[in-house]
């Protein structure tokens, strides 16, 4: 792999798997245009997956100030509920995002959790389907059609009142089927489902798109974890895993990890601006385009 195809795909992919265009689907698309899945489908799958573990760093980086600000805030309230000697009462806490305690930490990684479930059980139900849709660009592109419309149409959904001290376990698995179905459909992306059926289950936008970042750190986790596995299953892999070919990987994640951080920021700004149609336009012509070539 040349280094320019390490930082095209790289940059694809973090451009991409936040923005509700499909990662995977990019992937496909211009690997099969660089002939990279030719003789080596793990190959492929290994570097796409690695390339995840670039957008996971990013997402945690970017909401790292929230992190800080709770753990703050919790050391702060539990040396506050210690009163000193004479005091009346204890000082009162100063306001911090959700959540604020343990026990609301615990119950976001339980909706966490629940919303992961359903992609776990297709993935294991659906891993041959998942692998071949690798080499498949023409599905891809009819997925990228599907993917356009439910963007239009969700564009048109009132934003929702929940947030996260309020959502419930029910709005946590809808958001996860939708988060499967972008897993078995390559071309339906990750984040575009989520965010969708997160508005249509009464979540407020902003919201929303940080519960979808949240679950990509696990799922990107996920997609990193499975394609070093199928790398190391591959009876082949001293072929083409090589020193040069893990640096190009490197170099990918790097590329991918950086431009997705950059891209965290615009995406939120779009969903509260009921702005995520702006994307149809462009799935339609890719869409039509990969046709074409095909």
């Amino acid at each position: 792999m040349p280094w320019w195809q390490a930082v095209i795909l790289g940059a694809l992919q973090g451009v991409t798997e936040f923005l509700p265009v499909s990662s995977s689907g990019h992937l496909v698309i211009f690997q099969h245009f660089f002939e990279f899945q030719e003789d080596h489908g793990a190959q492929a799958i290994f570097f796409d997956g690695v390339l995840h573990f670039g957008t996971t760093v990013a997402v945690l980086f970017y909401f790292r100030a929230d992190l800080q600000r709770f753990l703050s805030h919790f050391g702060r309230k539990v040396k506050s509920e210690r009163p000193a000697a004479g005091a009346t009462e204890a000082p009162a806490p100063e306001a911090a995002p959700w959540p604020r305690t343990a026990g609301e930490f615990l119950w976001l990684g339980v909706l966490m959790g629940l919303a992961t479930v359903p992609a776990v059980v297709v993935s294991l139900w659906k891993a041959e389907h998942i692998q071949k849709s690798f080499n498949q660009p023409v599905p891809v592109a009819i997925n990228f059609l599907i993917l356009g419309c439910i963007l239009i149409a969700t564009d048109r959904l009132a934003s929702g009142q929940t947030r996260g001290r309020d959502m419930r376990w029910w709005q946590a698995l809808l958001i996860g089927t939708a988060q499967a179905g972008s897993a078995v459909f390559r071309g339906l992306s990750r984040s575009g489902m989520t965010i969708s059926m997160s508005l249509l289950a009464g979540l407020e936008r902003g919201w929303a798109v940080r519960f979808s970042f949240m679950m990509s750190v696990i799922a990107s986790s996920g997609l990193g974890l499975l394609g070093i596995l199928r790398a190391l299953k591959d009876p082949l892999r001293d072929q083409w895993m090589t020193p040069s070919f893990l640096w190009m990987t490197l170099l990918g994640v790097v590329v991918s990890g950086v431009v997705g951080y950059l891209t965290i920021h615009p995406l939120i700004r779009l969903v509260r601006q009921a702005r995520l149609s702006w994307f149809a336009l462009y799935l339609v012509l890719i869409s039509l385009t990969v046709m074409i070539w095909a």
